[in-house]
C-alpha cells in the first residue's frame, strides 16, 4: 500500500513517484548480497548485516532502471514523459470546477 497526500503535489505525479520508488527498492533489493548477510547474521554480527543491506541500498540502480523501462517501451523518465503530454493540462479543462465543500477528502 502507497500512503499518499495530494495537498500539495499533482496526484499522478505523486504516485508515479512512488511507483518508481518502489522499483528502486526492490531493485537494490535484488542487490543484497544473501550468503554474506545469512553469515553475518549466524555470528549474530548486526553491525556487519546493517553494513551488508546499506552497501546494496546506497547502490546507485537509476541506469539499470532506466534500461528496464526502454527496454519494455515505457518512458525512461516518467513524470517528465507525463508532463510532456500535457494531460494534466487537457483534463483540467473537462474537469468541472470544484465548490471546495469535500473537505479534502477525495
Amino acid at each position: 500500500m502507497l500512503d499518499q497526500s495530494h495537498n500539495v503535489t499533482d496526484p499522478i505525479e505523486s504516485l508515479m513517484n512512488s511507483a518508481m520508488e518502489v522499483q528502486r527498492a526492490y531493485a537494490q533489493a535484488l542487490l543484497v548480497d544473501r550468503i554474506a548477510l545469512a553469515g553475518h547474521q549466524a555470528e549474530n554480527d548486526a553491525l556487519m548485516a546493517s553494513e551488508t543491506l546499506k552497501t546494496a541500498f546506497r547502490t546507485d540502480v537509476t541506469p539499470i532502471l532506466q534500461m528496464a523501462r526502454l527496454e519494455n517501451s515505457a518512458a525512461i523518465d516518467p513524470v517528465a514523459a507525463y508532463r510532456r503530454s500535457g494531460y494534466r493540462t487537457k483534463v483540467a479543462e473537462t474537469r468541472p470546477v470544484a465548490d471546495g465543500s469535500g473537505g479534502g477528502i477525495v
